[in-house]
């Protein structure tokens, strides 16, 4: 599960692709490629531009030059926190990667809006995860219901239960020896050898 992100990563590569809306806090000369309705080569204050998530996290929480504003994706499930009902909310169509994005975008949000609804929303599925998780899977395996992270834990849940069921039943593996212990008896078996082919023959013998 990806909840320490890297360079190598291809969920982390997908979340960072994402266009995040900003607002443009002071004159950026030269830079008005951002904005398609600018009407000349400057960036000018008050305007809105796109700007994808891999530049965003490379400014400063406090830039001077960008305000970085709560996705609307956020703002739709705040409701649903407050009233606890978010069980119902498919997070897979506000985005496939709900938690990663909002985790990226929290420092940003100077408002501590978006740290508490990802937090009140994973509270309040995780039961509803392990439920889900003892059926057989194919009711909640909608992509359009689970997030990314959600769905790796559905999977896990679901693994995890049929080892258990076989375990209860007894129609899994058999306790078998581990691999240090085998490896030990081994070795005490060749030591043994190796002790009576060096006895002379007249010890082996009586022996």
């Amino acid at each position: 599960m990806n909840y320490f992100p890297n360079y190598y990563s291809i969920e982390d590569i997908f979340v960072t692709q994402e266009k995040v809306e900003c607002k443009v806090n002071t004159k950026l000369q030269r830079m008005g490629f951002l904005d398609a309705g600018a009407e000349g080569d400057d960036l000018e204050p008050g305007r809105t531009v796109n700007l994808p998530l891999w530049y965003i996290k490379e400014l400063k929480v406090n830039n001077a030059y960008f305000t970085v504003s709560v996705p609307d994706i956020y703002k739709n499930v705040h409701k649903a926190v407050c009233e606890a009902e978010t069980t119902h909310i498919e997070l897979g169509r506000l985005h496939p990667y709900f938690y990663e994005f909002g985790r990226y975008l929290t420092p940003y949000d100077r408002n501590h809006v978006i740290g508490r609804i990802i937090f009140e929303t994973m509270r309040q599925r995780v039961r509803h995860l392990l439920d889900i998780s003892k059926n057989d899977g194919h009711m909640a395996k909608s992509e359009l219901r689970l997030d990314n992270i959600e769905a790796k834990l559905h999977e896990a849940g679901v693994r995890t239960n049929t080892q258990y069921i076989n375990w209860l039943q007894l129609t899994g593996n058999k306790i078998v020896i581990s691999e240090l212990v085998e490896e030990h008896q081994k070795k005490r078996k060749r030591e043994l050898s190796d002790d009576e082919s060096s006895l002379p023959s007249s010890k082996r013998a009586t022996l």
